[in-house]
């Protein structure tokens, strides 16, 4: 085997390994997950879990980061035109997902619940927040000529607004609901930004 193969394998594996765990987190939560079920359910070794990461703490941080990304990375890039497009795919975000982006909002709400008693945990969670607040203010920033500081008040207004909608699109996925509803949001934010 060509040592390209023997990385693309690995890499295959790993990722297999972090799917899965995802899975078993968005059913048991985050404590329930484990080498012995992450092993069983991709029908591999334990040895070859602790392989490609040293713990399964080391698969939550990878977990969380790429949950990060995928969460921050669209804000931070976002190019449209004017503020109600910015608002409108921040609803699309949360109320059109693929099944994919469903199971990471879920295993990020397993998170949200795992931090209320752990540190470790709510910083992350923290750190997240930060970090797509700091995003939307900056989105914010080019459609208002409002202070700083106020964007960034609107900003943490708005992330616990998609926080809800995301967990409620997690219960029911009545999308044309979830648009009206986001559709009267954005008149307010709009108004908040004048």
């Amino acid at each position: 085997m060509s040592h390209d193969l023997r990385i693309t394998k690995g890499n295959e594996t790993k990722e297999r390994i972090l799917v899965a765990s995802m899975t078993i987190i968005a059913e048991e939560g985050i404590e329930g997950l484990s080498a012995k079920k992450i092993a069983d359910l991709l029908g591999i070794s334990k040895s070859n879990i602790f392989h490609h990461f040293g713990s399964v703490d080391s698969i939550l941080d990878t977990i969380f980061e790429h949950i990060l990304v995928d969460l921050v990375e669209p804000v931070k890039t976002y190019q449209g035109k004017d503020l109600e497009g910015f608002f409108l795919f921040l609803g699309e975000s949360i109320y059109s997902l693929s099944d994919e982006e469903r199971l990471s909002y879920s295993v990020l709400f397993h998170f949200y619940n795992t931090c209320l008693h752990n540190e470790k945990y709510r910083d992350y969670l923290l750190k997240a927040k930060h970090e797509i607040v700091d995003a939307i203010a900056t989105q914010l920033s080019h459609y208002s000529t409002q202070e700083k500081e106020r964007l960034f008040k609107i900003s943490e207004m708005i992330i616990m607004t998609l926080d809800g909608y995301g967990l409620h699109s997690l219960l029911e996925s009545d999308v044309v609901t979830f648009k009206e509803i986001w559709t009267l949001q954005i008149k307010a934010w709009q108004s908040l930004l004048k």
